[in-house]
């Protein structure tokens, strides 16, 4: 079922309907993070709408190609490893490791590349040596600058003139030109690779720019990134690639807004952030998730905890319904069915640039309506209706993921066996042991409600 998506292209400023270069399969791009600290919310906000464009491609039976780089060498990255006194490569793969963690337990797939930038040395200086054969670049004291003005930069797509001034380096012919190659200099100590212009190391745009052209192709169909990438560097990126190739390099161009906590962005230089860790503490990765993407992704949305507890909250609702109904979870359900009005207007709130705000409203007014026709019980749900019920909620959590798949209430081993115990002390009319049980299992998240079919366990809200 491919039906029209259109996507709010950052280049041109408007909604476009999405043709992508072959139908059979979408060439998509992200930048990934620079792994010299841990991701935060507002990194992570970037990242879930990847993995949200992915699957809204994905549910309109787009086969997608994704590569994600993972910037592992980088000014920040030298600078502290050098400050404590460790290899480079210890601190990019534990933070490496954090994230890739960080991103499956967000429920993101992963992509069909995970791409480090020290894996691809020898292509960049391949790339930058193009580039200076064709008089693209020139070399300055050891480092490499792109020439902006011999290749004629259509810069006004991007970005306003004044902008480009900011970047004030007397080695660069015009305030324009960009860094290829960075020389080696005295405090990158022992980090540094050899090159034709003497030791240094690739700077950040030339390892995006050969990333995706050399696993996507010099034309792309989907570039994404947080709205801070557009300038400079999905410019420099662009800029590189269409300087040889001579091809419109992405077609599409899709940047997310910022997470705000107090009206700043969320960012490590500012030092107000959060991270996915701490939160765990108070809610849990489902909500979080959900919560990411209550706000459509071209606003910005200021974080705040009532926020995460309202995500929380629709997550329980979702699940009593899943409960009342004695509704299946299966990522495949949805497939080959019928869709009825409410999922068209789902699919189609998706389609309209990645709504989430307008498509979860479809859905909970479905859930509010079903309610109420079906008076809240199972009893006497006509098999119809449950086909119907149940195929939305899979077709939802194929998109939102933020229902576990295989049972309504994955409950733990630790759980079940509190639950037991509990049981069996009430029998026993022990109600002291029996309460205790029952508050160690508040303390875990989970309220007991005694009915006349047995406990009924449901996650807190």
């Amino acid at each position: 079922m491919k039906n029209n998506i259109e996507f709010y292209n950052s280049i041109s400023g408007r909604k476009e309907t999405f043709k992508p270069i072959n139908s059979s399969q979408v060439l998509l791009y992200g930048c990934g993070p620079t792994v010299y600290d841990a991701p935060h919310l507002g990194n992570f906000r970037t990242f879930v709408f990847y993995d949200l464009t992915i699957r809204v491609l994905e549910l309109n039976d787009f086969s997608v190609k994704s590569v994600i780089n993972i910037t592992d060498i980088d000014d920040k990255i030298i600078s502290r490893a050098n400050s404590e006194k460790v290899a480079y490569d210890k601190i990019t793969s534990k933070y490496e490791s954090i994230f890739i963690d960080q991103w499956k337990r967000l429920n993101n797939q992963l992509p069909t590349h995970f791409i480090r930038a020290t894996e691809n040395i020898s292509e960049m200086i391949s790339f930058i040596e193009d580039l200076l054969s064709n008089n693209f670049a020139y070399v300055v004291n050891g480092s490499v600058y792109f020439d902006s003005k011999n290749s004629k930069i259509d810069y006004d797509k991007f970005v306003s003139n004044e902008e480009i001034h900011k970047d004030q380096n007397s080695e660069k012919k015009f305030q324009s030109d960009f860094a290829l190659w960075k020389a080696w200099k005295k405090e990158d100590e022992e980090i540094f690779w050899d090159s034709p212009w003497g030791k240094g190391r690739p700077a950040w745009h030339t390892e995006c720019s050969v990333i995706a052209s050399n696993f996507l192709g010099n034309s792309i169909d989907i570039h994404c990134g947080g709205i801070d990438l557009k300038f400079p560097h999905h410019q420099n990126e662009s800029v590189q690639v269409e300087a040889l190739s001579k091809k419109i390099f992405t077609r599409y161009w899709l940047h997310s807004e910022h997470l705000l906590l107090e009206e700043d962005k969320m960012s490590k230089s500012l030092g107000n952030i959060l991270s996915v860790q701490s939160l765990e503490e108070e809610f849990s990765l489902e909500s979080i998730r959900l919560f990411l993407m209550t706000a459509h992704y071209r606003s910005k949305i200021t974080f705040n905890k009532n926020l995460l507890i309202e995500s929380q909250k629709m997550i329980s609702k979702i699940e009593r319904f899943i409960d009342n109904f004695n509704l299946r979870l299966d990522s495949k359900k949805f497939k080959n069915y019928d869709f009825v009005n409410e999922e068209i207007d789902f699919i189609n709130a998706l389609n309209d640039d990645l709504n989430t705000p307008k498509a979860l409203g479809v859905f909970f007014n479905f859930i509010n309506d079903f309610n109420k026709k079906n008076n809240s019980s199972a009893g006497n749900l006509k098999n119809a209706e449950r086909e119907k019920a149940e195929s939305f909620i899979n077709l939802f959590n194929s998109v939102f993921q933020c229902l576990s798949v295989g049972k309504s209430n994955p409950l733990s081993d630790n759980i079940k066996d509190l639950l037991q115990t509990r049981e069996q002390a009430r029998a026993e009319k022990n109600w002291e042991l029996a309460d205790q049980v029952r508050d160690s299992l508040s303390n875990l998240g989970w309220i007991v409600e005694d009915t006349p079919k047995g406990p009924k366990v449901i996650r807190k809200k």
